[in-house]
């Protein structure tokens, strides 16, 4: 006997599985991202996480599995990160976050372009529901800080009173997936160059 207590010994061997867990996580997204879904192996993803493909199938079930909670994973992360940004800059001014959102969905992207490229390569395995759900519901998430965001600027009075607020949310949105698009075709110079007059102009509008 080691005298060690059994409830230690438990959780001990419980969150090294759970960093197992967070590291395969880690380097699948990796994979993905490099490969995209149909090309990245069992194999090379049990390679990069340095684990047998029986590990990975134990953790995740399937490729898809592991994809999934890759997807469901990260993007919460940035997510938060997206939401912490906006809300920072709209406790102190409404019109400010509302020209800068743009600025902090990009500042945010840099913090894990990897999640933005397998989102964004997510599209194509769009024909699986499962996925095209998680996607979907990432993007609604992203809309939905947007349109609470025109909202409480409509509610303060700094927008126009006939203003659609879902079609003004929907015009942000298309910028995110504007600079989505030139992330993955190395065009984001030439958007960033422009996207400070683009935001201005729509907030221009809205406020008319």
């Amino acid at each position: 006997m080691t005298g060690e207590p059994a409830g230690k010994h438990e959780k001990r061997t419980r969150m090294k599985g759970e960093e197992r867990r967070e590291a395969m996580l880690h380097h699948a997204k990796s994979v993905f991202a490099q490969y995209g879904y149909a090309e990245a192996s069992t194999g090379e993803l049990a390679r990069a996480s340095e684990v047998t493909e029986p590990m990975l199938y134990k953790h995740f079930g399937s490729k898809k599995g592991l994809f999934l909670a890759v997807l469901r994973e990260f993007s919460a992360q940035f997510l938060k990160e997206l939401q912490e940004r906006i809300e920072r800059r709209a406790e102190k001014d409404i019109p400010d976050a509302l020209e800068y959102v743009i600025d902090d969905y990009r500042a945010a992207m840099k913090t894990d372009a990897e999640i933005q490229r397998l989102l964004f390569l997510a599209v194509t395995e769009s024909g699986d529901p499962d996925v095209a759900r998680c996607v979907g519901n990432h993007n609604r998430k992203v809309y939905g800080f947007i349109r609470h965001l025109v909202e409480r600027a409509s509610e303060q009075g700094y927008l126009a009173p006939a203003i659609n607020l879902d079609a003004a949310a929907w015009g942000y949105m298309s910028m995110i997936l504007a600079n989505q698009y030139a992330l993955m075709l190395n065009l984001s110079r030439e958007v960033a160059q422009v996207q400070p007059a683009m935001s201005q102009i729509w907030l221009r509008g809205l406020r008319a």
